[in-house]
């Protein structure tokens, strides 16, 4: 093939690659202020901070039935005090019926009464008799009055320690019952803020996967508006070289020289091998955005749940790239492997085990499915630690 035709050729390639790039910067991108992923992070920390204040809430309840155990307690004890008090009243006021009764017999009878019962004794005898009796009666007075003392001592200490028992009681219940309120007063406002935070989450979240649809879509037009323009250039060029081989052809016959015809045998020119070039599916990051919030679902490869590889082999298919349903396998049938920090947008990150879609150049920003329990999500710094490859297609 002559320097003219290979010029050509090479005309046609880098034609249709700059058409292809131009292509793949048309791709829209869209920003928001706070990503669905930030206000999904906000609503994690407050719904943490809810189950701190759940366990307060349960401390806060345990107090306050632990306080109504000591309420009742102190009731007890109240009513055991107020028994006291109830039999202390009722000995006072015996004794002092009794001691009523023989001041009243001795204003009757007067005081001479004391004295004739001592000098009227007949004998010796008797009159020590009468004198011991009236001794052992003064001292029963004595005594009833001491213990009246005693009685009153006691109720009085009675009814002090039912007072306290009472006020410790209804302190001890109001005290818990504050606690437990204004426990309460935040698990509600957090529990209010937390539902705000998710409704706010979930409705980013659908911007943002229709944002990423529709990116997904004008990319995938203009890729093959792209390809389309390449393919009509490339024929072009085919079309061109073919004419110019037939003039060429044309002027060896009519040169008028002699032409050995002994081996008349035309050598077909080989066209010169070039191994196959990456691809660039920046459109890719757009079918992989557009699934950010579906559940991971282990061997699920969408539309509405994923594993890992599935994630990579559904947002692929999109573009007409069939990908392996396994991680391993999908390193094997990569075209380039190269370091993460080489990654450009769509290619796949890859680790042992585990993969996802480059976002950024370099694999900083990405979208995966992380594992279970947890949903399709923008970066993860723990899994991009991890990632050991770039793999292209």
């Amino acid at each position: 093939m002559s320097e003219h035709t290979i010029e050509l050729s090479r005309r046609a390639f880098f034609g249709g690659a700059a058409l292809l790039g131009a292509a793949s910067m048309l791709t829209p991108q869209t920003a928001f202020a706070v990503t669905s992923a930030e206000k999904q992070a906000e609503a994690d920390e407050v719904r943490n901070q809810l189950v701190g204040l759940q366990a307060d809430l349960e401390t806060a309840a345990d107090n306050y039935y632990r306080a109504l155990d000591e309420q009742e307690a102190a009731q007890a004890a109240m009513q055991e005090q107020q028994a006291k008090i109830d039999d202390a009243n009722a000995q006072i006021a015996e004794l002092q019926g009794q001691l009523g009764t023989r001041a009243r017999s001795m204003y009757r009878s007067g005081s001479s009464t004391f004295l004739d019962f001592i000098l009227g004794a007949a004998s010796f005898d008797e009159f020590t008799q009468n004198w011991s009796l009236l001794t052992q009666m003064n001292q029963n007075d004595t005594d009833m009055v001491s213990q009246t003392k005693a009685l009153r001592e006691d109720l009085q200490a009675a009814r002090d320690e039912y007072a306290n028992q009472e006020q410790i009681a209804a302190d001890k219940a109001a005290e818990a019952k504050q606690i437990q309120e204004d426990v309460q007063i935040k698990v509600s406002n957090a529990s209010e803020l937390l539902n705000q935070l998710d409704e706010e989450a979930r409705e980013l979240l659908e911007q943002e996967q229709a944002a990423a649809a529709a990116a997904a879509a004008a990319a995938a037009a203009a890729e093959a508006e792209a390809r389309a323009q390449a393919e009509a250039e490339a024929a072009r060029q085919a079309q061109v070289e073919q004419q110019q081989q037939q003039q060429q052809a044309t002027g060896n016959t009519n040169t008028g020289g002699s032409v050995d015809t002994s081996n008349n045998v035309v050598a077909t020119p080989e066209t010169p091998v070039q191994s196959n070039p990456v691809g660039n599916y920046d459109s890719v990051v757009g079918y992989a955005m557009s699934r950010i919030g579906c559940p991971y679902v282990w061997g699920a490869e969408g539309p509405d749940a994923f594993d890992c590889s599935g994630l990579v082999t559904w947002a692929y298919r999109q573009v007409g790239i069939n990908l392996p349903h396994q991680s391993e396998a999908q390193y094997a049938a990569a075209a380039r492997v190269v370091p993460v920090s080489e990654a450009r947008p769509g290619d796949v990150l890859w680790r042992n085990g585990h993969v996802g879609i480059a976002v950024s150049a370099g694999g900083t920003h990405y979208v995966h499915a992380p594992t279970f329990g947890a949903l399709v999500r923008d970066t993860d710094p723990l899994s991009w630690s991890g990632f050991t490859a770039a793999l292209q297609f």
